[in-house]
Protein backbone atom coordinates (compact mmCIF):
# COMPACT_ATOMS: atom_id res chain seq x y z
CA UNK A 1 0.00 0.00 0.00
CA UNK A 2 1.17 3.58 -0.58
CA UNK A 3 2.85 5.31 2.35
CA UNK A 4 2.22 8.92 3.24
CA UNK A 5 2.05 11.20 6.23
CA UNK A 6 4.07 10.10 9.26
CA UNK A 7 5.26 6.50 9.09
CA UNK A 8 8.21 4.20 9.66
CA UNK A 9 10.89 4.11 12.32
CA UNK A 10 11.25 6.76 15.00
CA UNK A 11 13.23 7.27 18.21
CA UNK A 12 11.94 8.86 21.40
CA UNK A 13 14.83 11.02 22.62
CA UNK A 14 12.98 13.48 24.92
CA UNK A 15 15.28 16.23 23.61
CA UNK A 16 12.79 18.46 21.79
CA UNK A 17 11.21 19.99 24.89
CA UNK A 18 12.33 22.68 27.33
CA UNK A 19 13.06 21.60 30.89
CA UNK A 20 12.65 23.54 34.11
CA UNK A 21 13.86 27.07 34.63
CA UNK A 22 16.81 28.63 32.86
CA UNK A 23 16.97 31.46 35.42
CA UNK A 24 18.42 29.49 38.32
CA UNK A 25 21.10 26.83 38.51
CA UNK A 26 19.87 25.85 41.97
CA UNK A 27 16.56 24.38 40.85
CA UNK A 28 16.34 20.81 39.64
CA UNK A 29 14.74 21.27 36.20
CA UNK A 30 12.39 18.29 36.30
CA UNK A 31 9.47 18.60 33.90
CA UNK A 32 6.51 16.24 33.77
CA UNK A 33 5.86 14.58 30.42
CA UNK A 34 3.33 16.38 28.25
CA UNK A 35 0.51 14.19 26.97
CA UNK A 36 0.58 13.36 24.17
CA UNK A 37 4.28 13.54 23.29
CA UNK A 38 5.04 12.29 19.77
CA UNK A 39 1.49 10.91 19.62
CA UNK A 40 1.96 8.69 22.69
CA UNK A 41 0.79 9.06 26.29
CA UNK A 42 2.84 8.63 29.46
CA UNK A 43 1.78 7.43 32.91
CA UNK A 44 2.01 9.68 35.94
CA UNK A 45 5.57 9.63 37.27
CA UNK A 46 7.36 10.16 33.95
CA UNK A 47 9.50 13.30 33.81
CA UNK A 48 12.39 14.48 31.68
CA UNK A 49 15.47 16.43 32.68
CA UNK A 50 18.95 17.37 31.39
CA UNK A 51 21.44 14.58 31.97
CA UNK A 52 23.76 16.89 33.93
CA UNK A 53 21.31 16.51 36.83
CA UNK A 54 21.67 12.72 37.02
CA UNK A 55 24.63 10.30 36.76
CA UNK A 56 23.90 8.65 33.39
CA UNK A 57 24.97 10.61 30.26
CA UNK A 58 22.18 10.78 27.70
CA UNK A 59 22.51 8.67 24.57
CA UNK A 60 21.10 11.66 22.69
CA UNK A 61 21.77 15.06 24.21
CA UNK A 62 20.62 16.81 26.27
CA UNK A 63 17.66 15.15 28.03
CA UNK A 64 16.73 11.79 29.48
CA UNK A 65 13.38 10.52 30.70
CA UNK A 66 13.05 9.44 34.32
CA UNK A 67 10.32 7.43 36.01
CA UNK A 68 9.54 8.14 39.66
CA UNK A 69 7.29 5.31 40.94
CA UNK A 70 6.99 6.46 44.54
CA UNK A 71 6.57 10.15 43.75
CA UNK A 72 4.09 9.71 40.90
CA UNK A 73 1.17 10.69 43.12
CA UNK A 74 2.95 13.91 44.12
CA UNK A 75 3.51 15.15 40.57
CA UNK A 76 0.87 17.22 38.75
CA UNK A 77 -1.44 14.87 36.87
CA UNK A 78 -1.21 15.11 33.09
CA UNK A 79 -4.19 14.61 30.76
CA UNK A 80 -5.13 10.91 30.51
CA UNK A 81 -2.05 9.88 32.55
CA UNK A 82 -4.29 8.36 35.19
CA UNK A 83 -5.70 5.94 32.62
CA UNK A 84 -2.25 4.46 32.01
CA UNK A 85 -0.72 1.57 33.92
CA UNK A 86 2.20 2.39 36.21
CA UNK A 87 5.29 2.94 34.05
CA UNK A 88 3.35 2.63 30.78
CA UNK A 89 3.91 4.46 27.51
CA UNK A 90 1.40 3.97 24.73
CA UNK A 91 -1.67 4.97 22.79
CA UNK A 92 -3.57 5.58 26.03
CA UNK A 93 -7.15 6.72 25.33
CA UNK A 94 -6.59 5.88 21.65
CA UNK A 95 -5.51 2.28 22.32
CA UNK A 96 -8.33 0.93 20.15
CA UNK A 97 -7.02 2.89 17.12
CA UNK A 98 -4.25 0.84 15.51
CA UNK A 99 -2.83 3.93 13.78
CA UNK A 100 -1.13 4.55 17.14
CA UNK A 101 0.17 1.02 17.63
CA UNK A 102 3.90 0.49 17.36
CA UNK A 103 6.75 -1.99 17.25
CA UNK A 104 9.27 -1.60 20.10
CA UNK A 105 12.85 -2.63 19.32
CA UNK A 106 15.24 -1.33 21.98
CA UNK A 107 15.99 1.34 24.57
CA UNK A 108 18.70 2.54 26.95
CA UNK A 109 18.25 2.40 30.73
CA UNK A 110 20.02 3.36 33.93
CA UNK A 111 18.91 2.54 37.47
CA UNK A 112 18.73 5.32 40.06
CA UNK A 113 19.62 3.18 43.03
CA UNK A 114 22.60 3.44 45.40
CA UNK A 115 25.41 2.82 42.91
CA UNK A 116 26.04 -0.62 44.41
CA UNK A 117 23.04 -2.87 43.77
CA UNK A 118 21.78 -3.75 40.26
CA UNK A 119 18.13 -3.43 39.25
CA UNK A 120 15.75 -5.78 37.52
CA UNK A 121 13.77 -4.09 34.75
CA UNK A 122 10.39 -5.70 34.08
CA UNK A 123 9.10 -4.99 30.57
CA UNK A 124 5.56 -5.81 29.43
CA UNK A 125 3.99 -5.30 26.01
CA UNK A 126 0.24 -4.70 25.68
CA UNK A 127 -2.19 -4.86 22.78
CA UNK A 128 -5.77 -3.63 22.81
CA UNK A 129 -8.31 -6.47 22.61
CA UNK A 130 -11.55 -5.28 20.94
CA UNK A 131 -13.56 -8.14 22.46
CA UNK A 132 -12.42 -7.45 26.02
CA UNK A 133 -12.27 -3.70 25.37
CA UNK A 134 -8.99 -3.36 27.22
CA UNK A 135 -5.28 -3.89 26.79
CA UNK A 136 -3.92 -7.38 27.41
CA UNK A 137 -0.36 -8.58 27.92
CA UNK A 138 1.18 -10.08 24.78
CA UNK A 139 4.90 -9.93 25.66
CA UNK A 140 7.05 -9.98 28.79
CA UNK A 141 10.77 -9.70 29.35
CA UNK A 142 13.16 -9.03 32.23
CA UNK A 143 16.56 -7.36 32.03
CA UNK A 144 19.26 -6.76 34.63
CA UNK A 145 20.54 -3.19 34.74
CA UNK A 146 24.03 -3.26 36.27
CA UNK A 147 24.94 -0.97 39.13
CA UNK A 148 27.11 2.07 38.47
CA UNK A 149 29.53 1.84 41.36
CA UNK A 150 29.47 5.08 43.39
CA UNK A 151 27.92 6.76 40.33
CA UNK A 152 31.33 7.19 38.68
CA UNK A 153 31.65 6.76 34.90
CA UNK A 154 28.05 5.63 34.50
CA UNK A 155 26.73 4.39 31.16
CA UNK A 156 23.19 3.50 30.17
CA UNK A 157 22.54 -0.14 29.32
CA UNK A 158 21.02 -1.03 25.96
CA UNK A 159 18.11 -3.46 26.20
CA UNK A 160 16.86 -5.14 23.02
CA UNK A 161 13.22 -6.18 23.16
CA UNK A 162 12.14 -9.61 21.95
CA UNK A 163 10.24 -10.28 18.74
CA UNK A 164 6.91 -10.40 20.58
CA UNK A 165 7.12 -6.66 21.27
CA UNK A 166 5.48 -5.87 17.95
CA UNK A 167 2.08 -4.40 17.18
CA UNK A 168 1.69 -2.92 20.65
CA UNK A 169 -0.75 -0.35 21.97
CA UNK A 170 1.38 0.10 25.10
CA UNK A 171 4.68 -0.86 26.69
CA UNK A 172 5.39 -0.83 30.42
CA UNK A 173 8.71 -0.47 32.26
CA UNK A 174 9.15 -0.96 36.01
CA UNK A 175 12.44 -1.33 37.88
CA UNK A 176 13.00 -3.11 41.19
CA UNK A 177 15.93 -3.73 43.50
CA UNK A 178 17.65 -6.92 42.38
CA UNK A 179 16.27 -9.89 44.39
CA UNK A 180 14.41 -7.59 46.81
CA UNK A 181 11.50 -6.29 44.73
CA UNK A 182 11.61 -2.70 46.01
CA UNK A 183 10.36 -0.22 43.33
CA UNK A 184 13.13 1.99 41.96
CA UNK A 185 13.40 5.06 39.78
CA UNK A 186 15.10 4.61 36.43
CA UNK A 187 16.46 6.70 33.58
CA UNK A 188 15.56 6.00 29.96
CA UNK A 189 16.67 7.35 26.59
CA UNK A 190 16.49 6.68 22.86
CA UNK A 191 13.57 4.26 22.61
CA UNK A 192 13.77 2.74 19.12
CA UNK A 193 10.30 2.16 17.69
CA UNK A 194 8.30 1.95 14.47
CA UNK A 195 4.68 2.65 13.63
CA UNK A 196 2.95 -0.70 13.15
CA UNK A 197 0.32 0.57 10.72
CA UNK A 198 2.09 2.05 7.70
CA UNK A 199 -1.02 2.69 5.61
CA UNK A 200 -1.57 6.09 4.06
CA UNK A 201 -4.69 6.67 6.18
CA UNK A 202 -2.82 5.93 9.42
CA UNK A 203 0.12 8.12 8.41
CA UNK A 204 -2.15 11.08 7.68
CA UNK A 205 -4.02 10.60 10.97
CA UNK A 206 -0.74 10.77 12.90
CA UNK A 207 0.32 14.07 11.29
CA UNK A 208 -2.04 16.23 13.30
CA UNK A 209 -2.64 14.10 16.37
Amino acid sequence: PPKCGEYGNFTLTFDDAATGSSNSSNLLPVTGMTNPYHHLFYANGFVYLPDKWEPFPAISQPNVAMYLPIRAALLPSKPFAGSMLAGEIGAGPRASVDAYWFHAYAGYFGCALNGITPCTLYISGYRYDPLLRKEVVVAQQNATIPACYLYIGCKMTRVDFGEKFRGLSGIQFNAYTYNLGIPQSYMMDSLEMEWANSSCAAGILRIGH
